[in-house]
């Protein structure tokens, strides 16, 4: 499931893995939505929450360093 804020979004996916088929970890992934869909980076966390604030946490970090669109129009 994506969950979008602002011009980005994050998925969370529980790891799987193959050869025991035994859940791991989670992994978060993080986009900018806006101009275009891509993906800027992953990373792994032990529980769900984790890795929700973790991926939070680097949204805010990239949305405080966005330029303002004020500050363009200036």
């Amino acid at each position: 499931m994506r969950i979008y804020e602002n011009n980005f979004a994050y998925e969370l996916e529980q790891v799987v893995d193959p050869a025991t088929q035994v859940k791991t970890v989670w992994r978060y992934n993080l986009y900018m939505v806006r101009p275009v869909d891509q993906k800027l980076s992953s990373g792994e966390a032990a529980t769900i929450a984790e890795a929700e604030k973790l991926a939070k946490k680097q949204i805010t970090k990239l949305t405080k360093a966005e330029p303002r669109e004020e500050e363009s129009a200036a």
